[in-house]
């Protein structure tokens, strides 16, 4: 206490991200983990084969649902979009939180989404994100599609 009374009065110290050995260090592990590992890959659609380029086919296989209106992202960052109309693509009324419903079914099945509204005109439009880790298998992903299935038909009931 008395260096900073008999100082400048103030306490200044680095940053946390601003050149401190600890988090360069961390930062470089996580960048060799990733590079070593190849998930930058694993989250490429274009990649034959890949966890994303699984989890798109395996997502676009909900088209068929009636209140599933488009399926579309990048990578393993993949997005449903649920429509009360699909001929239209009219949007569910708000006060249905359709996106809402969904994401507590899949929830209780034990699948986290991430469901919104507002995506159509900042109040109505109803839509759900997945983003899973780049280490997630092709029989995690086939799970996950067919709890989001019964999710999404549960909820349109």
């Amino acid at each position: 206490m008395d260096a900073i009374a008999a100082g400048s009065g103030a306490f200044l110290h680095g940053f946390t991200y601003n050149a401190h050995p600890i988090s360069a260090a961390a930062g470089r592990a996580v960048l060799r983990y990733l590079e070593t590992h190849t998930l930058i890959r694993a989250a490429d659609s274009q990649t034959q084969g890949s966890p994303a380029q699984k989890l798109r086919h395996a997502l676009d296989g909900l088209l068929d649902l009636p209140s599933v209106g488009d399926v579309r992202g990048v990578g393993l960052l993949l997005g449903a979009e649920f429509v009360a109309d699909k001929k239209t693509k009219a949007p569910f009324a708000p006060e249905k939180n359709f996106a809402g419903r969904v994401g507590a079914c899949a929830m209780q099945r034990g699948l986290l989404v991430y469901p919104m509204q507002g995506s159509v005109d900042g109040i109505s439009g109803d839509h759900l994100l997945i983003a899973p880790p780049a280490i997630i298998t092709a029989e995690q992903i086939a799970w996950a599609a067919d709890q989001l299935r019964e999710a999404i038909t549960e909820a349109a009931k």
